[in-house]
């Protein structure tokens, strides 16, 4: 399974994301690729699952290629300009591909999103086809490292299971890796 990742141009937590996701595959026992903005050649066929970042809007072409595409939405620039070269490059790669699986988060600070960003949030994923809202990851204030607000709703046996990331990370994993998941 191809799985790509974007956000706004220069998000660096879109590649910590990213990284995140394809440590779980492996904990897992897959064979992953982790491929980055600026990758060379490889051979899909090698491995289980390839995780792409796409930080750049020159990138479509790994959109058009992937089986699930994960956008990591920022309110802030929701509400600054809507994110629509964002909104663009998603819906180029859904008329590229359109069994594509589009599936939006929010990465936000600790305090809680206001009703316009909330607002903001649902009418991007609106206005994407089939595409839904995943999940919504909290951010530990002025870093890009994701913390646990949540962690009480999450159920025993993840909470024992390998520690490697936030509960929302893991939860996010569940949902693109759906029916391969085995942790």
């Amino acid at each position: 399974m191809i799985v790509a990742m974007t956000g706004t141009d220069g998000d660096g937590a879109v590649a910590d994301l990213a990284e995140d996701l394809a440590m779980l595959r492996v904990a897992a026992g897959k064979r992953v690729l982790l491929v980055g903005p600026r990758a060379g050649s490889y051979d899909v066929d090698l491995y289980d699952d390839v995780v792409s970042y796409v930080v750049q809007a020159s990138q479509e072409a790994l959109l058009a290629r992937a089986q699930v595409i994960l956008a990591l939405l920022r309110p802030e620039a929701l509400e600054r300009d809507g994110s629509a070269a964002l909104r663009a490059r998603l819906l180029a790669a859904q008329r590229a591909n359109p069994n594509v699986r589009v599936l939006a988060t929010v990465a936000h600070g600790r305090h809680p999103l206001t009703a316009h960003q909330a607002g903001c949030v649902l009418v991007f994923v609106a206005q994407l086809p089939n595409a839904r809202l995943a999940d919504t990851l909290v951010l530990a204030d002025g870093e890009d490292s994701y913390h646990s607000r949540h962690s009480e709703l999450e159920l025993q046996a993840y909470k024992e299971d390998r520690k490697l990331c936030a509960p929302e990370v893991r939860h996010l994993y569940r949902e693109i890796f759906q029916s391969r998941v085995s942790i």
